[in-house]
């Protein structure tokens, strides 16, 4: 008989796409749970403070005005040690459980991070994880930290043969400098307009469409007030956004989909804030279409499930291929694991497809990506927990040490 596993599934955290977090951890955990798992939740707030236990897989208990994790019962404050001999999570130094009260075991058989953008998918979460030896979902440290940086992620792809648009970057600490010399730098890039974007953020947060100098020049303070890095490319005036997922390894692409924007800029509100009136999916709504705009929202709150889509994407088979080709190749490159999402641009004018770039733990885990490709979402998170287990076996193949006796006498 299969002992049932535990899967701690971590969400929140200190970033700008908390909330985004915390939907997307609640559609994984009700996935889970359908696939048989038993669950520790485990989300750290916005100031970064970590709490563990059953009652946080509630989506209701985080709309409570004043929300506070420590004042639930059954909810713990905790903290993960990078010590490999300790296989709990440690009790708060203020936790106070009262006289004669037996401490809680918290720990999980695998962890499984539902983290977007800072702290918890740009590596540092993943380097806790990989320092306590623990299996867990989704990419190593490495891999995270390269696909946070949009630039750093370009020129691998770029060394690789994947087309991408070229762009100019640079820091906070720059822009205070040469202000007027880098914004006549990147006008030389292309014709107006051109796209504002923070290097190091996800869900469209801070990124702005220039048409002249004035709107170039808000959109970077914008960006430079969100991250310490901007990065400005040419914009397409004729073009869709065709987006599709990967899992592995071994990497199989899902179906594309053609995300349905209402301006110029695919934005954050388009793509957490609407959808259409479907019920389906797993607890918080889901997106299940052919061909059609599709959405979900049971709750008011279905993450990227809720964004209007076309799937699959309305394209040719011929470039439908070669979106899953890239995106594959894309996903080696960046030497990722689990569950990703890459998203491309393909210009109409001249009939060119562009990579733009990859999100290593996607908005709900592109799971309508994969109901309309065959998998549903219980068997999805099912595959992302054996490819951890797959990858942890392999880290722990690597020989860390060895005797050199430097020290000895």
């Amino acid at each position: 008989m299969k002992i049932k596993q535990t899967v701690g599934v971590i969400f929140g955290s200190r970033t700008g796409e908390h909330e985004v977090s915390v939907i997307s951890a609640h559609q994984v955990m009700a996935a889970l749970e359908t696939a048989g798992y038993d669950l520790l939740p485990i989300y750290i707030t916005k100031d970064g403070g970590w709490y563990a236990g059953s009652p946080l897989n509630n989506l209701s208990i985080y709309k409570t005005k004043g929300f506070n994790p420590g004042a639930v019962e059954g909810v713990y404050r905790v903290s993960l040690s990078p010590d490999t001999s300790i296989r709990t999570l440690l009790l708060h130094p203020d936790e106070k459980l009262g006289f004669l009260k037996k401490p809680p075991q918290l720990w999980a058989d695998v962890f499984f991070p539902v983290m977007h953008g800072s702290f918890g998918e740009d590596g540092t979460l993943q380097g806790l994880l990989e320092l306590a030896d623990v299996p867990f979902a989704g990419p190593s440290t490495f891999s995270a930290a390269l696909t946070m940086d949009k630039v750093r992620t370009k020129s691998v792809c770029l060394d690789v043969g994947i087309p991408v648009l070229h762009s100019v970057a640079f820091s906070r600490n720059s822009w205070k400098q040469n202000r007027n010399e880098l914004v006549e730098h990147s006008e030389k890039l292309a014709a107006y307009p051109l796209f504002v974007k923070p290097v190091c953020l996800g869900s469209s947060i801070g990124v702005s469409r220039a048409n002249n100098r004035e709107e170039l020049v808000q959109g970077i303070e914008t960006a430079l007030a969100l991250d310490f890095q901007v990065m400005i490319e040419p914009a397409l005036t004729d073009f869709i956004e065709i987006n599709c997922s990967v899992m592995g390894p071994p990497e199989v692409a899902s179906v594309c989909e053609q995300p349905v924007p209402r301006k110029d800029v695919l934005t954050f509100e388009d793509k957490y804030k609407r959808g259409g009136n479907s019920k389906q999916g797993p607890k918080l709504g889901g997106a299940k279409s052919s061909g059609s705009k599709s959405g979900g929202s049971q709750e008011g709150s279905a993450g990227m499930a809720s964004l209007d889509r076309l799937i699959p994407a309305p394209i040719s088979d011929e470039l439908t291929k070669e979106v899953q080709r890239l995106a594959i190749e894309v996903f080696r490159a960046v030497r990722s694991s689990g569950v990703c999402r890459c998203d491309f641009m393909y210009d109409k004018k001249v009939q060119k497809l562009y990579f733009n770039e990859i999100n290593p733990i996607p908005g709900s885990l592109a799971f309508y990506l994969w109901e309309a490709s065959g998998i549903d979402f219980d068997q999805l998170v099912s595959k992302a927990v054996d490819i951890a287990f797959a990858e942890y076996s392999v880290r722990k193949e690597t020989m860390y040490s060895f005797e050199a006796n430097l020290l000895g006498s």
